[in-house]
């Protein structure tokens, strides 16, 4: 069994193929790569499988879709594409990501998880911050706080400076690698997906293209009965290159919000 990691392409040719010459170094024949075409106006998508090695072109497949369908949907329509009787484990996951070791994908291969676990979340350390971003949140956000947020978001300025003061409060104090445990949901950057769970959302759709999408998995997995397990024996290294940083602040507020009150509407019985 074997490994599908689906990734987004996003104008970021050297970041993806550096990925994915790194991924398929180590990965040993036990990983497939899915690209999303979601931005390519230099048409420099198609590169990859003709400057990458020749035996590397058949781990790779690109999809495109005709538009930008973000993050989480990329991985909810090309699950509707494979074969995932081929698959263990179905990976979501950023570009800007490093292994720090060697047998990451053996590890994970090998670890066994209880059957009521449908997504697995890896130790995240962000070189940046000196912390580990896993688990990211051990409990369902309260509707309280979703509902504040949207409050929030709503003033481009006030969202701002909230933002700034949380950022400051976290810097006061490094975030320690935890020990194993269940969680509510996984760090965006890398999701790791069982196979039971990819069956039973089958056909759903992500009803916003950016942000909360750990929200949205920690809500499923709540939906279908299952959990999400942090699992500290494996880990990977997050730059935190990303994309939506470099969009207008107003803009990436109106998202952020959207996304909120997608997922208060989905899911909180609201």
């Amino acid at each position: 069994m074997k490994c599908l990691n689906i990734i987004v392409f996003y104008d970021n040719y050297e970041e993806v193929k550096n990925y994915i010459e790194d991924v398929l170094c180590i990965g040993d024949g036990n990983v497939d790569i899915a690209i999303v075409n979601n931005k390519d106006s230099r048409n420099q998508a198609t590169r990859l499988t003709s400057e990458l090695p020749a035996w590397y072109i058949n781990k790779i497949t690109i999809y495109n879709y005709g538009k930008n369908i973000g993050y989480l949907n990329s991985l909810l329509k090309t699950i509707q594409k494979i074969n995932l009787d081929d698959y263990k484990y179905i990976i979501l996951s950023n570009t800007d990501i490093i292994y720090n070791t060697k047998d990451f994908f053996i590890k994970l291969l090998q670890n066994e998880y209880v059957d009521d676990i449908g997504c697995i979340a890896p130790s995240v350390y962000n070189p940046n911050k000196a912390a580990y971003s896993n688990p990211h949140y051990m409990t369902r956000i309260p509707i309280s706080k979703l509902q504040f947020l949207t409050v929030v978001f709503y003033f481009p300025r006030i969202a701002r400076l909230y933002l700034r003061l949380s950022g400051l409060k976290n810097k006061n104090f490094k975030v320690e690698k935890k020990d194993s445990c269940y969680v509510y949901s996984p760090h965006g950057c890398y999701m790791i997906f069982t196979k039971g769970f990819i069956d039973r959302i089958k056909g759903f759709e992500y009803g916003v293209i950016l942000y909360s999408e750990e929200s949205c998995v920690g809500e499923l997995l709540i939906r279908n009965n299952l959990k999400c397990y942090y699992d500290n024996s494996i880990e990977v290294i997050h730059n935190e290159s990303s994309v939506t940083g470099k969009m207008n602040y107003k803009k990436r507020f109106y998202e952020w919000r959207k996304s909120l009150l997608y997922i208060i509407k989905e899911f909180y019985n609201v």
